[in-house]
């Protein structure tokens, strides 16, 4: 009797076990399919993002550009809008073509050559609409014209002359750069990913081969994805279980689905119940064999961290001239090595160079290069190679990327000796910001090309004269993309400027250091990208030629 009791109690308590397990097997299966839906959307924005700097960064070689009139041109400068539109299509991988239309959304120009004359009224078409409402717009999918019909979008962004008068849009059409994205990374994760746009249109989707538009626009999931929800499903597509992921592109109005057969997602569960099943005798061996060995898996995830944040450590500068404060922090949400990195050196001249820079995406990958980046400018600046020398962290960029698509963004800074003259050079960076006693500017320009994009030749770089009290702050995109306090507006460089200054319109580099850290750890949730802040000041001035002016000082983040 004692002998079936106890059998009976085993039994009871190994099919609680089996429930627990299985129950949590899944929970674990369905969270994997859910973070990969949301990091397909993370990684489509963030393409997004960088596809709208560089057509941004071409805009602004418009700037010298007349108003068109009648959506014409003067012949000259109708053959340098033709030349800048021709460099944008050849060097930069993924656009089919590009063009140019007046305020009013007629065509101006456009290559390679349309065969809509010049004039066309193109403002009905989706990104003329949408970019009256939001700039810059990415549009909803279409199928192309011609001999070989194509599923398309178009990213469009606003042309402003010097004046910061509107003179246009620039539109780049992409083909098969989203196509290629949900092979990749589904193949990578196993997993069928779907990127719709705003309508619910599918633009691309892992294995699809077709040019067909199709519409998930009714699909429950898509549906709640539009709306700016996440999450997972367990339910049928075709007929057959499916656990689903879907989450929102942010800044976009696109959606991602990532699906998993349930076979497959769940093919730990059927092992696990022949396993449990096998008596009671096994059933108590396995949870002594278990436990130590989930303890086990945790605490090398545990290490695995510890070393990433490590390794992180290591790829920032041991230590910072004087006068050069920076502050850094990581994503607590991605928990990945992150690609920022930044620098500051002095030079055989006496003046002090700076850098701040970001790699797409995030791992190893991403910090490794971001690292050889770091390393090979260090070398080039103590050497005393002008910041204008960019084009050689292009070759380094070139040689040690893994995937053609990897490119980075830099900006570099030289203050002389005496503190008294700035030069710059962007690539594809966000500008610096220089605070001086009558308040914030923004170093805009000159601008060029990200590394990696093919771009050859030198960068262009700017020079200001810095008069006394001045402070320089170069930053990542990951600041500027944050949200403070939770919200949904990022701060952008407006308000990063109004950061920088305070009630009385004067720029204060203390303050603006003392927000940003309290975003860095205050803002729920985590941020969302990695962060890096450099500022500097009169203080990093020679101590012989420093100029009579003060700053007050900056506690070191």
């Amino acid at each position: 009797m004692a002998i079936v009791s106890g059998l009976a109690l085993l039994i009871v308590f190994t099919v609680f076990v089996l429930q627990l397990a299985e129950n949590a097997v899944r929970r674990e299966a369905e969270g994997r399919v859910r973070t990969t839906a949301e990091l397909s959307a993370r990684l489509v924005g963030e393409q997004s993002l960088r596809f709208y700097e560089v057509v941004s960064a071409y805009a602004t070689r418009l700037a010298d550009l007349p108003t068109p009139v009648r959506a014409r041109l003067p012949a000259v400068d109708h053959a340098a809008l033709l030349a800048t539109l021709q460099d944008m299509q050849q060097e930069v991988v993924g656009i089919s073509s590009v063009a140019f239309s007046d305020r009013l959304g007629r065509l101006v120009a456009a290559v390679p050559a349309s065969s809509l004359p010049p004039g066309t009224d193109l403002s009905g078409r989706d990104w003329y609409r949408g970019i009256q409402k939001v700039s810059p717009y990415l549009s909803r999918a279409y199928i192309a014209a011609g001999a070989q019909p194509r599923k398309v979008t178009v990213e469009a962004v606003k042309a402003f002359d010097r004046r910061g008068r509107l003179l246009g849009i620039l539109t780049a059409t992409e083909t098969q750069r989203t196509q290629t994205f949900t092979d990749t990374y589904g193949s990578e994760v196993g997993a069928t990913v779907t990127v719709t746009d705003q309508a619910g249109v599918v633009v691309g989707s892992t294995g699809d081969t077709s040019e067909r538009l199709v519409s998930r626009a009714r699909d429950p999931l898509v549906a709640q994805a539009l709306r700016g929800r996440s999450g997972v499903r367990l339910g049928n597509v075709d007929g057959r279980r499916t656990v689903s992921g879907y989450a929102p592109v942010r800044g976009t109005g696109w959606t991602v689905l990532a699906e998993v057969p349930a076979s497959q997602a769940f093919a730990d569960v059927p092992r696990l119940r022949v396993t449990l099943l096998l008596g009671a005798g096994v059933v108590a061996f396995l949870l002594f064999w278990m436990v130590p060995l989930l303890a086990g898996r945790l605490s090398r995830a545990r290490d695995a961290l510890g070393v990433s944040e490590a390794f992180q450590r290591d790829l920032l500068p041991q230590q910072m001239p004087p006068g050069v404060h920076s502050l850094y922090r990581a994503s607590e949400r991605r928990m990945l090595l992150g690609g920022d990195f930044i620098d500051a050196v002095r030079t055989p001249d006496g003046g002090l160079a700076i850098l701040v820079g970001d790699v797409c995406g995030h791992g190893p990958r991403a910090a490794a290069l971001g690292a050889s980046l770091r390393a090979g400018w260090r070398t080039l600046a103590s050497a005393g190679v002008g910041i204008d020398r960019l084009d050689l962290l292009d070759l380094l960029v070139e040689g040690e990327r893994r995937d053609e698509d990897v490119f980075a963004t830099v900006v570099c800074a030289w203050i002389s000796e005496d503190g008294r003259t700035l030069r710059y050079a962007i690539a594809g960076h966000p500008p610096p910001l220089l605070l001086l006693p009558s308040g914030t500017v923004r170093l805009e320009g000159p601008r060029g090309a990200a590394l990696g994009l093919g771009a050859t030749g030198q960068r262009p770089t700017g020079e200001r004269e810095l008069p006394p009290g001045w402070a320089l702050v170069l930053y990542t995109d990951g600041l500027i993309e944050a949200r403070p306090d939770g919200g949904r507006e990022r701060l952008g460089v407006d308000g990063l400027v109004a950061w920088a200054t305070d009630p009385d319109g004067r720029a204060d580099a203390e303050r603006l250091m003392q927000a940003v850290a309290r975003l860095a750890d205050e803002t729920p949730g985590g941020l969302d990208d990695d962060l890096a802040l450099v500022v500097v000041d009169t203080s990093s001035i020679s101590p012989g030629v420093r100029t009579t002016a003060t700053t007050r000082s900056i506690e070191h983040a």
